[in-house]
């Protein structure tokens, strides 16, 4: 059932997840990424707030931002995972001398590899002021409009 502290859950996190992706694109300029990056992100940030933050935001304010910093994590695993996923059968797709059996194993090596260059100060800076603010706003919507 959609409730005002899942909409905001969803919107915040979305909103949170793709100025993250702008500034990781932005920081990679090696790498081509589209937008499709951006938009994919997006997507992820807004079911991973509905789902994970919009159920369960917190009793009390330091829960809340404590809730919002769970969601932040889970979005950064899913979207890293996800991410990976495609790049992995990219590569795949190039490198006809690998095995199938060795998917698993470039994925991990890739979600890796995109976990630790995601980490630069300004993405972390990002993700840890929207997960405080859709913390806190998910509880204060719950709070009033449930």
């Amino acid at each position: 059932m959609p409730t005002a502290a899942k909409l905001i859950a969803g919107m915040g996190l979305a909103i949170t997840a793709t100025i993250a992706a702008y500034y990781f694109m932005l920081d990679q300029e090696d790498y081509r990424i589209g937008p499709s990056f951006v938009l994919g992100n997006f997507s992820v940030g807004f079911f991973v707030g509905w789902f994970s933050l919009g159920r369960n935001p917190g009793h009390g304010n330091f829960s809340a931002i404590a809730s919002g910093f769970r969601a932040l994590f889970l979005l950064v695993i899913v979207s890293s995972m996800i991410f990976s996923m495609f790049l992995a059968f990219i590569t795949m797709q190039r490198q006809t001398s690998r095995e199938l059996m060795d998917l698993p194993i470039l994925w991990l090596e890739i979600t890796l590899k995109y976990s630790v260059m995601a980490m630069t100060k300004e993405v972390v800076i990002t993700l840890l002021i929207g997960g405080c603010l859709t913390g806190l706003a998910t509880y204060q919507a719950g709070r009033r409009w449930s």
